[in-house]
């Protein structure tokens, strides 16, 4: 069995393709599961409830969330050489994406039985978490980009040494 741990990646041995295909794995699951919030929150406009999609958005969301900490926290040692200004750009936009993407939508499902509060205003909410989702997604669509640039600018420095 292939080890896929992308702190053991050499950059000169193709390495980079490896963290695109992985970073690129992750953008598609995003966009299923904003498509998944989508269907939710058209369902919930017309009223229709169903456990199922529900019960899955929440796992989707957790079992994801648990995946992006585990390649993040594998890609670590490739990041180690930013300076202190580009770590904490990288740790802000990770925080966002986590809270716009997966903790957000997840919060707003499982609290929305208790809430005293009109299905027009409900459905207004949701509209807004779905909104601050798909923005989630394109903001950890920038910081890929970003971790790209910066494997890029890696491995032209161990070529021309």
């Amino acid at each position: 069995m292939k080890d896929t741990d992308i702190s053991k990646i050499d950059l000169k041995k193709g390495g980079k393709q490896i963290i695109m295909k992985l970073g690129s794995a992750f953008i598609y699951f995003n966009v299923v599961y904003a498509a998944g919030l989508i269907c939710f929150l058209i369902l919930f406009y017309i009223n229709i409830q169903i456990i199922f999609l529900t019960n899955l958005i929440i796992i989707a969301s957790i079992t994801l969330l648990i995946i992006k900490f585990a390649y993040w926290y594998s890609i670590r040692k490739n990041l180690q050489s930013l300076n202190s200004l580009d770590k904490q750009k990288s740790f802000l936009l990770r925080l966002t994406f986590c809270i716009f993407t997966y903790i957000s939508p997840v919060y707003c499902i499982i609290q929305e039985p208790h809430l005293v509060v009109s299905h027009y205003v409900s459905t207004i909410t949701f509209t807004i978490v779905t909104v601050l989702a798909i923005i989630g997604i394109f903001v950890e669509r920038r910081l890929f980009v970003m971790e790209s640039q910066h494997a890029d600018s890696l491995y032209d420095e161990n070529n021309a040494t």
